[in-house]
């Protein structure tokens, strides 16, 4: 029977994971014929049972029933799950509005407060349970089984706040918001390039300064508040590589994004929760290294920098940082030492004193010799002792059990109640149920079971990095217990072994979800996991004494302990740091997720019992792995491309071919951040293993199309790059061939002087397969000297395979005679999704369609590709071709009608 249910608990996690590569959520009528076919395989089996031997089904038959349900179970769970997160919808009359909602912080909530810090940012996960004093349950379209699921579910959302401090004494500052900036490139006699920003706010030319606001207070988890914010459905940018912000707000079952612009402070009902004030009295204890105690005791990240990000990223230890069910696990070893030689002394007492002849059902006697044993068991008799004529039971593994239970609930709780926290306590509680009601179920079964119920309770977490690199620690761990007995080794080679299976197979999944992998975690992690798991529970400890006993001798010793333990925190950073400064310890290897996945069942095959074909099927796994790196060697050389990243309302462009690109414009940058240039084009260029970086050109100086210069500056691959720009090199006439491409610079002038949107660098990219024309933010007036020129000199510059949009689309460009001039076959707008321009224009998208142009839009399709071969040129889109999944779905501009 156990060997049943695991078969069909494993269908079961099988089919809801495959959700993750769905195109598109099954039909209600779909789901229907499913649900009809799962009633009919779950009910053979039980009917032929009861019949005659002759008619029984024979044991492969009942293993297919059995196959089908579990399988068609995760499918129609995942997919209901899916229709009913879209069917909250914001209604249309509410997105980018200010409107006054009602709701929740569920987590996020501020933990201490830093009184040194002008302002601070925090990112709330809260629940909406009114907006504009309208439930928001009627935002909630009628789906299958919503009624089942609204009893369980909220309208939730991810809102951004800024506080600002109150200091009295400080002089007023001004923060610039984020908007367009004006970057002027220059260069010295020794070539280095300088860069002045300007920042300007809403249309071009104007600036808008926003003063320092009223100080406010932050919110914490649990509050209840009142606020006017603007609100936006939950989407991102779809690039082939850096972090997808979009699946992780699908994982986290988020519907919208926005950020209070004001809150109402006579409304708000705080919840000052234990955490707080454990954040407080951590706080308060003026420690070193203050924001990595908050971090590790209570879950506090917000403090850390980027310096340390980069620091856990390139050790490969932000695993110990971010509190998951390893730190869990570590208080639930800490509580099951300390509570069981407490609960055998009380035992051991009570059977001294000859009150009592028995108490506790010792199951748990690890601690004790064989004779210390035998005397015990003699001394409390079978179960139980009568006392008054009553019997009183009380189970020692019960009590153990339950005591860990309840003290790991109190951890997650501390923690912020994190998704991987409280999966890996709902986990260790069906463990400890197992192990109390004594089932005899093997690891298989129990780590099945216990998949089984992560996918039922937390479905969507299966979007999300952290769902698989716990599995698979999990699964090595135990990988390594069953088959090669790891735990009768000493500890120091158990934890050398460990480490070394963790590292070499989680390194797959982490090249899968990141494109990096660390080559020092190894030795990282060998001191650094030890000393954490001493520091954990000593830290909780110390903090826990001084938070409820403060000025007392428990409190002076608490502090004291805390305070050395510190100065171990200092060397172990300090050691991490070393760690970190060698080029090599963080290597950028992005490769196809189906590859990595192959080439880790292939580790996993080889440490498998023999078979027959074992080593065979080994190297057959390890071929999409061998033949990528081969591309690696010995690029496509033949063909050219031209990559346009979903850069939001920015413009970042790159053409390569073979190992070589030419970049153009580099995105945005934001409080200092040049988040497309640093985190999508870098490692897409690694990914397409770019080694040199021949040519950079910047259209124009404003910042959403230079804010990235910095970085491409320092980078090594473009020590040697050449840089244009209207002042400088970009002139028309002027023209360049690159790797048998004839590159044209057609705007502007000769000898100009002006950075700006009238005299952006018009570039054309052709040979014989095609060509590209990229004009920057032109408008009309550019676009009619331009084609004045072509027509004096009586050729064909203008003409294009593919355009991308001038000046993104707006109204003032884009002419009807520039259209028919370029005559393009397709054109990209580059634009962010409800971008408060409303780029592109419907006018000018009207225009384009009129002239049989194929339209593609970078907030809606993604990152964009035009690979021109000898056949003529193919456009790919990351959500149409390259990643379509059912929760990556593109979001039409609301004021183009005509592109639903």
């Amino acid at each position: 029977m156990v060997n049943r249910i695991t078969i069909w608990l494993s269908c079961f996690c099988a089919g809801a994971i495959s959700a993750v590569f769905w195109y598109r959520l099954p039909s209600a009528n779909t789901m229907a014929v499913m649900i009809a076919i799962n009633v009919v395989a779950s009910t053979i089996p039980m009917l032929y049972r009861r019949k005659s031997r002759a008619c029984q089904l024979t044991a492969f038959e009942a293993l297919l029933c059995w196959i089908i349900s579990g399988l068609l179970t995760g499918v129609l769970w995942v997919a209901s799950v899916g229709h009913f997160y879209y069917a909250w919808q914001l209604p249309e009359g509410k997105i980018q509005q200010d409107v006054t909602i009602s709701g929740q912080v569920v987590s996020g909530g501020c933990v201490s407060s830093n009184t040194d810090a002008v302002q601070a940012h925090y990112q709330y996960f809260v629940t909406i349970e009114l907006l504009n004093n309208e439930r928001t349950a009627a935002f909630l379209n009628r789906v299958p089984f919503s009624a089942f699921f609204s009893q369980y579910t909220s309208f939730n959302a991810r809102l951004s706040h800024t506080v600002y401090s109150g200091a009295q004494n400080q002089k007023p500052s001004y923060i610039y918001p984020q908007g367009k900036a004006s970057i002027n490139l220059r260069s010295n006699d020794q070539g280095n390039r300088q860069h002045d920003i300007k920042t300007v706010a809403g249309e071009k030319g104007r600036n808008n300064i926003k003063a320092l606001k009223k100080p406010a207070t932050c919110l914490h988890n649990g509050d209840r508040f009142t606020a006017v914010v603007k609100l936006k459905p939950a989407y991102g940018t779809a690039n082939p590589v850096g972090f997808n912000r979009q699946q992780q707000f699908a994982s986290k079952f988020i519907h919208v994004t926005g950020y209070i612009k004001s809150l109402d402070n006579k409304k708000t009902q705080h919840s000052h929760n234990e955490r707080f004030g454990l954040g407080k009295t951590l706080v308060g204890l003026g420690l070193d290294y203050q924001r990595w105690w908050l971090a590790l005791l209570l879950g506090n990240k917000t403090e850390l920098t980027d310096t340390d990000w980069e620091q856990l990223q390139r050790t490969g230890t932000g695993h110990l940082f971010s509190i998951s069910g390893m730190h869990l696990s570590i208080i639930a070893g800490v509580c099951l030492l300390i509570i069981n030689p407490i609960v055998l002394t009380l035992a051991m007492v009570a059977s001294a004193l000859g009150n009592i002849h028995a108490i506790f059902k010792l199951r748990v006697l690890s601690l004790f010799s064989p004779p210390q044993r035998a005397a015990l068991l003699n001394n409390t008799g079978n179960d139980s002792t009568r006392i008054g004529g009553q019997v009183l039971i009380a189970p020692v593994r019960l009590i153990v059990l339950s005591c860990t239970v309840f003290a790991c609930l109190l951890y997650a709780g501390l923690s912020g109640n994190a998704l991987p926290v409280v999966r890996a306590f709902i986990l260790l509680a069906l463990g400890c149920l197992l192990s109390v009601c004594q089932l005899a179920w093997r690891p298989l079964n129990i780590g099945v079971a216990m998949l089984a119920l992560s996918l039922l309770i937390f479905p969507l977490s299966m979007l999300s990095a952290s769902f698989y690199l716990s599995v698979g620690a999990v699964g090595c761990i135990w990988f390594l217990i069953t088959v090669f007995g790891l735990q009768r080794n000493a500890w120091y080679v158990v934890l050398i072994k460990l480490q070394l299976a963790l590292t070499f197979i989680m390194m797959p999944l982490t090249l899968i979800w990141f494109g990096s992998a660390s080559f020092i975690a190894l030795v990282a992690n060998l001191i650094a996991l030890p000393l954490v798991t001493l520091i954990l529970p000593i830290g909780l400890l110390s903090l826990l004494a001084i938070h409820f006993f403060d000025n007392t001798v428990v409190a002076f010793l608490g502090s004291l302990i805390l305070k050395q333990s510190d100065y171990l925190f200092g060397y172990l950073l300090e050691y991490l740091a070393y760690l970190s400064k060698y080029e090599l310890s963080l290597v950028y290897a992005p490769i196809e997720s189906g590859s990595a996945l192959c080439f880790l069942t292939a580790i996993v095959v080889t440490f498998l019992p023999p078979w027959r074909y074992k080593n065979v099927c080994a190297v057959l796994l390890s071929l999409p792995l061998i033949v990528e790196v081969c591309w690696w060697v010995s690029p496509n050389d033949s063909a050219w491309t031209l990559h346009v990243l979903d850069a939001g309302q920015a413009t970042a462009l790159m053409v390569t071919k073979g190992n070589r690109a030419i970049i153009i414009d580099s995105g945005a940058k934001y409080n200092g951040k040049a988040v497309t240039a640093t985190h999508a084009m870098l490692p897409l260029l690694d990914k397409l293993h770019i080694r040199h970086i021949d040519h950079i050109i910047h259209t124009h100086s404003d910042n959403d199309h230079a804010g990235g210069a910095d970085t491409f500056n320092t980078h090594p691959n473009a020590q040697h790059a050449k840089w244009y720009s209207p002042t400088r090199g970009c002139e028309r006439g002027k023209t360049f061939n690159w790797q048998g491409l004839h590159v044209a610079f057609l705007w502007p002038l000769k000898g100009n002087k002006q950075n700006t949107n009238a005299t952006s660098c018009v570039v054309r990219i052709a040979n014989i397969a095609g060509s590209v024309l990229i004009p920057g933010d032109i408008e009309k007036e550019s676009e009619y000297a331009l084609i004045t020129r072509e027509l004096e000199s009586q050729t064909k510059a203008l003409h294009a395979d593919v355009l991308v949009a001038p000046h993104h689309g707006s109204k003032t460009s884009s002419t009807n005679v520039f259209i028919e001039q370029v005559s393009p076959s397709a054109v990209i707008f580059t634009q962010g999704y409800e971008n408060r321009w409303q780029f592109p224009a419907p006018v000018v998208f009207a225009r384009y369609q009129e002239n049989g142009v194929a339209t593609y839009l970078s907030s809606f399709h993604g990152y964009i590709s035009a690979t021109f071969k000898d056949k003529g040129v193919t456009v790919n889109t990351q959500r149409g071709n390259y990643k379509r999944r059912w929760y990556l779905k593109g979001r039409p501009p609301r004021h183009l009608p005509s592109f639903r």
